[in-house]
């Protein structure tokens, strides 16, 4: 029943997973990415961060005191460039680690959440991607209140902690006016600083719960239903009418190759109308006789029709012919225990002058 309506009730096949991902359709959450950048910067600002507080704050101090002990002094051009490429520079060399720590650990995020993907078919130019309706099926129930759902609770936890801080600073604000400047930068980095670790474990969260809701979706999306499932082994392995035919023509060949290996066969050991067995032997080359064509039937009348055409030797040998015809495979040494009822065969022959070994 849920076949005939098309309910997709089987796990996407490995065929279609690998398809989507060459469409770029994989399970991958932004906001995990964002958090874990967001804990790596939080990692690297701990153990830089004072040191760039203090670099920020002496920089100040040394503004101030410039100020200060000149108040007049009109400021040059050059020298108000100076200034700011100093400034620049300080903070170029204490952001701009920081700020590629955050880009390699955001890519590297990406690259754990779907692997080494290169989504070609996602490049190519498609015009679909232009139609209102697929634009507008964003703004679906389903999709956008997901979406507002993730962004609501992200808001309210990061508020909610954000909220805390300030208020707790609020209670020791009065402090701060009595604080030296260097006091005053480490008691508002301990404030940023706490509030960068509580907002990126909270997004770490908020980040692992998206990754596995974006993973459950993209799975519902890839599922088949059993139609599907047919098909695709249909497709992948071939319909049975035309493996049979495959078959079919590949046991033709290797009755055409075997039939025409007859052709060099050193004696042909035969039961009168049932079994015939094509050997080769060549004492210069081989150890043993090689069984290299064998019938039953039709099959051996037509081993005996080409040897009788070649002028190869036929021997009627009624046990020895069903031993090797069961026992003996194509491209085989004959069996061991047949060793000496084919050596008595190739004897008897050498003896009446119609084999040359």
């Amino acid at each position: 029943m849920a076949d005939e309506q098309g309910e997709k009730t089987e796990q996407p096949s490995q065929k279609r997973i690998k398809d989507a991902r060459q469409r770029g359709q994989v399970a991958r959450s932004r906001d995990l990415s964002t958090a874990i950048s967001s804990l790596a910067l939080t990692l690297a600002l701990g153990a830089w961060g004072p040191s760039i507080v203090m670099r920020m704050a002496n920089r100040m101090v040394l503004g101030l005191q410039r100020i200060g002990d000149h108040p007049l002094q009109a400021i040059s051009p050059g020298e108000l460039t100076q200034a700011i490429l100093a400034d620049g520079g300080m903070m170029a060399v204490a952001v701009g680690p920081l700020l590629c720590i955050a880009a390699a650990v955001g890519v590297l995020t990406t690259v754990g959440q779907t692997g080494f993907n290169f989504a070609t078919e996602s490049l190519k130019w498609d015009f679909t991607r232009l139609s209102p309706s697929k634009g507008l099926q964003r703004l679906k129930p389903s999709h956008g209140g997901m979406e507002f759902l993730k962004a609501f609770i992200a808001v309210t936890v990061l508020s909610t902690i954000t909220w805390k801080i300030i208020d707790a600073q609020l209670h020791d604000g009065g402090m701060v006016a009595r604080m030296a400047p260097a006091e005053a930068a480490r008691f508002g980095w301990e404030s940023v600083r706490q509030l960068l670790w509580q907002g990126a474990l909270a997004m770490m969260v908020l980040g692992v719960a998206d990754f596995l809701v974006e993973k459950w979706k993209t799975t519902s999306q890839l599922k088949m239903t059993k139609q599907e499932v047919r098909d695709e082994a249909r497709s992948s392995e071939g319909s049975p009418q035309l493996k049979a035919r495959v078959r079919q023509i590949q046991r033709e060949m290797s009755k055409r190759r075997m039939l025409k290996s007859v052709e060099t066969a050193t004696v042909v050991v035969t039961n009168p109308t049932h079994f015939a067995v094509a050997l080769q032997y060549h004492r210069a080359t081989m150890a043993a006789p090689i069984v290299i064509a064998k019938g039953a039937d039709y099959m051996a009348q037509r081993i005996k029709a080409i040897a009788r055409e070649k002028g190869i030797p036929m021997v009627e040998n009624v046990p020895l012919a069903q031993a090797l015809y069961k026992s003996a495979e194509i491209g085989e040494v004959i069996p061991g225990p047949l060793f000496g009822a084919v050596a008595e065969v190739l004897a008897y022959l050498v003896r009446i002058r119609e084999l040359v070994l």
